[in-house]
């Protein structure tokens, strides 16, 4: 286990900001990303939703982190959050592309944040007790 032992204040903050960076990166109008991969937006997808359902995760918002309940629950809100920031994309005065693919990549992302957020705790676990 890893153990974070930043106050929960700071890792909600962590949160909100890449929650807000993530909602304006794809909502910003006819936003085109190109590089020397195809399709380098997925790459794009993949990692920005991981790192959101992760900062979900620890920041505490949604149970203790490092238990499956509250990955469960991070997960659940994420894969309904993709839904929404993917199906707002279509709104005609943005200029943007909405897809499944985009959709499979972002629901990926979350799959990993909150199976990686099961390694992460926000308090030492208690040692056993040694016998002398």
């Amino acid at each position: 286990m890893i153990t974070i032992p930043f106050p929960r204040w700071l890792r909600i903050s962590a949160f909100v900001a890449i929650a807000v960076l993530l909602f304006v990166g794809t909502h910003w109008p006819k936003l085109r990303i190109e590089g020397p991969i195809k399709r380098p937006d997925l790459a794009i997808h993949f990692i920005a939703f991981g790192l959101w359902s992760l900062t979900l995760c620890v920041s505490g918002l949604l149970g203790e982190p490092g238990t499956r309940l509250n990955a469960g629950r991070c997960f659940v809100i994420g894969v309904v959050y993709a839904a929404f920031d993917e199906s707002s994309q279509l709104i005609p005065a943005l200029g943007r592309f909405a897809g499944l693919d985009d959709y499979a990549f972002n629901v990926i992302g979350l799959i990993i944040g909150c199976s990686l957020s099961l390694l992460i705790r926000t308090h030492e676990e208690p040692r056993p007790l040694r016998r002398v």
